[in-house]
């Protein structure tokens, strides 16, 4: 589980901070914790690297404000677990149209942070968002929203990844299929492609182009179901 923490008040930061810290120490599982004390760094961070599992947001924090921070976050990545933690309670109702995990107000205790804590990776360990991929000489886990998209190429795999550099593997596009497209964020448009509709900034009559300009083939066939695909995951999100 990655955890990120953003809070531009210092002492509450490292409160927050070390209630995480005793949770991680106390747990068997992998966790890892980042800190921001600025929404745009935390933004910033998210927009070009592997998205993280839990947010523990402060909403009053200059420029971008939690609320604010967590609807950006939200065009990103639908996915991640949201924690607010504020000393005003007048943001509670705004926190249900970022799809908050909770609101929780200061001063908490720490026993109330640990205990949201362990229902979080409970959840996430339920429900896995992430696959093993077979390299030649190792297995890796990867973060299925941090796949932009699987291309099959002269009998290999190669995963382009967000932040990373891609991952060349063994398997066929059929045995990522079958994980992938559980997922709607996920689209097969091609014999030779599977497509992160996440990183997709546009949808013409014959590929998808992502943020990063790359262009995406869409077999001729699929083009109507590829562009209703899109249109139904951008209304999703907003």
């Amino acid at each position: 589980m990655k955890i990120a923490i953003c809070d531009d008040n210092e002492l509450e930061l490292a409160k927050t901070r070390e209630t995480v810290e005793k949770f991680i120490n106390d747990s068997p599982h992998s966790i890892t914790l980042e800190v921001f004390t600025s929404g745009s760094d935390l933004l910033s961070h998210i927009s070009r690297s592997c998205p993280f599992d839990l947010l523990i947001l402060d909403i009053l924090m200059p420029g971008l404000n939690g609320i604010q921070l967590a609807a950006e976050i939200r065009a990103l990545n639908q996915n991640c677990k949201i924690i607010f933690i504020t000393s005003s309670p007048d943001f509670a109702v705004d926190s249900y149209d970022v799809k908050a995990y909770y609101y929780l107000l200061k001063p908490f205790s720490q026993s109330k942070l640990l205990d949201l804590l362990g229902k979080v990776l409970a959840e996430l360990q339920k429900n896995p968002k992430s696959i093993l991929v077979r390299e030649k000489r190792k297995l890796t886990k990867v973060n299925i929203d941090s796949i932009q998209y699987v291309e099959s190429m002269d009998h290999s795999l190669i995963l382009h990844l967000n932040g990373r550099e891609a991952l060349s593997c063994f398997g066929t596009l059929n045995d990522y299929a079958k994980i992938l497209l559980e997922n709607r964020q996920f689209i097969r448009c091609h014999k030779s492609f599977i497509v992160n509709l996440y990183y997709v900034q546009s949808v013409t009559a014959r590929e998808f182009i992502l943020l990063d300009k790359t262009q995406i083939p869409i077999s001729k066939p699929l083009v109507q179901q590829a562009k209703n695909a899109f249109i139904d995951f951008m209304f999703e999100k907003q």
